[in-house]
């Protein structure tokens, strides 16, 4: 799971059917000494995803996504030729080392457990003693459930807005869940951010944490830690000056009064 990690890492979790398999999983990530267990709850199907079976990366052929590799061959040497060994990490287990991508997502549908429930929460606490944070959040009930299933922080996601078309945005939902947690736990959100200005706007709305996913993942794969060491620069070039533009000289001092709700 981890080799040689210099700084702490969480583990992202979905529940599949084969309980066996999570349990191992999870003591994997006690013996590699992992900071939180992200579990996420948004994701018990996969959506509909069709821009994804044109573009081949789900229930394509190995010839569609070998012209595509053609049609870039910088990259296909930079990452199909040099990025090997491409391994499906934590999956090989199951799935062998050889897997392609066709086999990962037809794993998915067959594996991952549309069944769960409130119960899974606490099994999973049942074998996990660490930090344990929910993603998946976008309503207030829910945020209340997470607070008495014992969990340390959520997430307020919708997954990219990925997963079903017309779902309420993060900062749309943000504001009612952070009044219904009412400081009894970090709101952590995602989705959307994609500057600094994105990310004082998200801190305004009351959350305790933003995070940040196609920003530095884009960044990694063009330039790699230079790249997500720039990035992560802008970011806070951004910020300041939004914070100045604003008059707040404390992150921590960011509220609501920042957003204009006309």
């Amino acid at each position: 799971m981890a080799r040689e990690l210099k700084w702490p890492f969480w583990l992202q979790l979905y529940i599949i059917k084969d309980r066996g398999f999570v349990r191992n999983l999870l003591a994997q990530a006690v013996d590699a000494k992992c900071g939180a267990l992200l579990l996420t709850v948004d994701l018990p199907v996969s959506g509909s995803r069709y821009r994804d079976y044109r573009s081949g990366l789900s229930g394509g052929s190995r010839l569609q996504r070998a012209m595509q590799g053609l049609a870039r061959p910088g990259w296909a040497w930079d990452v199909g030729v040099r990025g090997r060994p491409h391994s499906l990490g934590n999956l090989e287990p199951v799935l062998g080392k050889d897997t392609g991508l066709e086999d990962y997502f037809g794993w998915i549908g067959a594996n991952f457990d549309s069944s769960i429930t409130w119960d899974d929460v606490a099994w999973v606490r049942e074998h996990w003693s660490g930090p344990l944070v929910i993603k998946g959040i976008l309503e207030p009930d829910d945020a209340r459930t997470a607070i008495s299933s014992g969990v340390d922080g959520i997430v307020v996601s919708n997954h990219g807005g990925r997963q079903l078309d017309g779902v309420s945005s993060t900062a749309r939902a943000l504001p009612s869940i952070v009044e219904a947690v009412g400081g009894k736990l970090p709101v952590l959100v995602d989705g959307g951010v994609r500057s600094g200005l994105d990310v004082v706007r998200m801190l305004a709305l009351g959350a305790d944490f933003v995070l940040i996913g196609r920003a530095w993942a884009y960044a990694l794969a063009s330039r790699g830690q230079a790249g997500v060491a720039h990035v992560l620069e802008l970011i806070e070039a951004e910020m300041r000056v939004a914070m100045a533009l604003t008059g707040c000289t404390d992150v921590r001092a960011m509220g609501a009064e920042l957003i204009d709700k006309r």
